[in-house]
């Protein structure tokens, strides 16, 4: 009987993944639910089972080193008790960690159930039809569609990011960025190098919070795998974040470039369920109807009070020479009517007590009507109180 090589790899209890690949959307790749059960069947002591379903993965996806190492395992374990994957390889053999740590990735995520939680930063999908929201932690990236306002997990898929991890701070550092974007571009693969496999998708990192911190680097891409390799270790790009091949081509079809589709990019998931995640909704709601009020009362020293002084736009603008501005558009008024449809908003990751929200504002008012994008980041100050510390 062969030594358990999952357990050897992940501390924990082993729990079967058949109800979990049972419940698989049919349309997904097979790749990890086919490398999963290769570790289930080892795992059992099946060898000759093991060893079958290893020789057809590795004819389907012939570029699979995590299939063509089980494989090697299994046979070696077929003549000598095995201890640990990978066991004839050098153990500080950089290829092999990296193996083992994809292995472990993949492991982990398919232990968790997590179709009745939500992401906590996913507050408002608002008007679009996706939102991808990344574990990297995990290495894991999550599709949501929005469906009658609730967000509802399409798929997930094993991700890789920068080789250096995340928490993006210059250019050059090999991290991926925390925090939240926007696809704004495709870029097909006739266009672009090999590295890039089956096209990138890129995403608007610096910004506008990144650059007030002085963040630098550009050139962050949702990309594909090289040719020769069908999936990457869980920390192996420049800072980019990466699928197979397969899995770029299959989450294209839920990316639209018109409408900016948003990506939350997260250091770790804090996952909530459905009650919370709408009491949180309904209390993000209220501080900004609260500000609509304010501001359509044309009482302009309450309004202002939703303002952050100290960091009025990111410490970028002087607030007494806005709110003198205000002052003197709110005398011409006699009545001010805005509505708000909101694009989104989400609790901002990597930043404590911040959230983002986008939307398209009608404005009315008895000498002037317009309609405009916006975005506003809020933040929690030391009292505890909600304050704008960027608009525009």
């Amino acid at each position: 009987m062969p030594a358990c090589i999952a357990l050897a790899l992940i501390t924990g209890s082993w729990t079967s993944h058949a109800q979990i690949r049972a419940d698989k959307d049919n349309s997904e790749s097979n790749y990890e639910p086919e490398l999963l059960t290769i570790v289930d069947l080892i795992q059992e002591g099946k060898l000759q089972h093991a060893l079958s379903e290893a020789n057809q993965h590795v004819v389907k996806y012939p570029k699979s080193k995590l299939g063509h190492l089980l494989k090697a395992d299994i046979l070696q374990a077929m003549s000598v008790e095995l201890d640990t994957i990978g066991q004839n390889v050098s153990p500080d053999s950089e290829p092999l960690l990296k193996l083992k740590h994809q292995l472990k990735n993949r492991w982990e995520s398919r232990g968790k159930d997590t179709r009745n939680l939500f992401p906590a930063s996913l507050i408002d999908m608002g008007s679009h039809p996706h939102v991808l929201v990344a574990d990297m932690s995990a290495g894991r990236l999550f599709l949501y569609q929005n469906r009658n306002e609730q967000p509802y997990l399409v798929k997930d898929y094993y991700m890789s990011v920068g080789s250096a991890g995340f928490g993006k701070e210059v250019e050059g550092d090999n991290k991926t960025p925390v925090g939240v974007y926007s696809i704004y571009k495709h870029i097909k693969s006739d266009e672009l190098p090999d590295l890039y496999g089956e096209g990138a998708f890129p995403v608007d990192y610096p910004n506008r919070f990144d650059r007030s911190l002085k963040r630098t680097g550009y050139g962050i891409w949702l990309h594909g795998t090289p040719s020769n390799t069908y999936a990457r270790a869980p920390w192996a790009s420049e800072g980019c974040f990466v699928l197979s091949n397969d899995d770029l081509l299959d989450i294209e079809n839920y990316i639209d470039i018109e409408s900016r589709t948003p990506v939350v990019l997260t250091d770790k998931i804090e996952w909530v369920n459905a009650d919370t995640l709408n009491q949180e909704k309904q209390k993000y709601l209220r501080i900004l109807q609260t500000w609509k009020s304010d501001w359509e009362s044309l009482d302009t020293e309450i309004y202002a009070k939703h303002y952050s002084q100290e960091n009025f736009n990111f410490g970028s603008n002087n607030f007494s020479t806005w709110l003198a501005r205000k002052r003197e558009v709110n005398d011409g008024k006699t009545f001010v009517q805005v509505d708000l449809d909101i694009e989104s908003l989400f609790v901002y990751p990597g930043a404590d007590d911040m959230f983002l929200v986008r939307y398209t504002q009608h404005y009315l008012s008895n000498n002037y009507s317009g309609k405009a994008s916006k975005e506003q980041y809020w933040k929690r100050d030391e009292s505890g109180t909600w304050k704008i510390v960027y608009e525009g």
